[in-house]
């Protein structure tokens, strides 16, 4: 065996079942990848893979090998990161996050506990789910929050596991519209889907950050045509309060937001509208002293939002 780079390679040829695919997320061409992972079969004196036409698949040996390769991988990691954080500098954090007004806030409270002669390194990124699982177990970035429709929590649990992540769960909850105090939806104690046919939906346009409940097609008027598509977040609540025939879909927000906008939040009958999100990292990961305050201050964002909810 050359070294720990053939037991990275090998873990991600199994993670994404294709030699090109594990290639190219590698940034390597793919007979570089097949010659390095035959070498560490040759070492190893087993067949790692068996090749197929519709993939490559562990053997039971090439299983049982990488278990013990990601536990390698994981325990190398811990130690590296209990080195960084020997040499570390300054104030960071490292995060990948759904689009969420209570998480947004949670981060706004969290860099005003930051002091700012003491030097600061954050990077704050809003990004899907599977992007996030990504980035958090490669590394990129050390602790994140995922969403997922509550009827996918098998497969999220899956490549959880998967991608040798650890979880905790934050909440979970339905999404909402969030629309004007005047607008003529906003005495409605429950709207129906098909009330907003004739008003404006707010929509982000950056769909790498998708932000919106999964609506059935079957459930969907076929006319929804009135939409604004926004690429950033800081006009989206001064639209909606100045636009009173406009909404969005939100997961729930903090009642000072709300108030400071004029806002309201209204259930809608949508099927299977109920959705999850939790913090994640990688096995073996120690959270840092800044970790840990982001983390509480998106507990305590909760709070209002629970008490918004109740």
């Amino acid at each position: 065996m050359n070294n720990l780079l053939h037991l990275k390679y090998a873990v991600e040829v199994e993670k994404t079942g294709s030699i090109s695919k594990a290639a190219q997320n590698l940034y390597m061409n793919q007979p570089q990848l097949s010659k390095a992972i035959r070498e560490l079969e040759s070492s190893l004196g087993i067949e790692i893979f068996d090749r197929k036409p519709t993939g490559v698949f562990p053997t039971k040996k090439g299983a049982e090998f990488l278990v013990y390769a990601k536990n390698i991988l994981t325990q190398i990691d811990a130690m590296q990161t209990l080195s960084k954080l020997e040499i570390k500098k300054g104030q960071t954090l490292n995060v990948s996050v759904p689009r969420a007004s209570y998480v947004s806030n949670a981060f706004t409270q969290f860099l005003q506990e930051l002091d700012k002669d003491l030097g600061m390194d954050i990077d704050y990124r809003e990004t899907h789910s599977v992007r996030t699982m990504k980035s958090v177990s490669e590394g990129s970035n050390d602790i994140g929050i995922i969403r997922y429709q509550i009827k996918f929590e098998a497969y999220f649990l899956t490549a959880l596991q998967k991608y040798g992540l650890k979880y905790e769960d934050i909440f979970e909850f339905e999404y909402l519209l969030l629309m004007s105090e005047e607008h003529p939806l906003a005495k409605k104690e429950v709207i129906d889907y098909k009330d907003l046919i004739d008003y404006v939906e707010i929509v982000h346009g950056d769909i790498s950050v998708p932000s919106l409940p999964v609506i059935p097609s079957a459930d969907r008027p076929k006319s929804f045509k009135n939409k604004i598509a926004i690429y950033e977040r800081a006009s989206q609540l001064e639209i909606l309060n100045k636009l009173p025939y406009s909404y969005m879909w939100v997961s729930p927000m903090p009642k000072d937001i709300l108030q400071r906008y004029s806002l309201v939040e209204k259930k809608c009958s949508v099927p299977k509208n109920r959705y999850k999100d939790m913090f994640i990292y990688r096995e073996g990961y120690v959270f840092t002293e800044y970790d840990k305050l982001f983390m509480d201050k998106v507990k305590q964002s909760l709070e209002d939002v629970f008490k918004e909810i109740l």
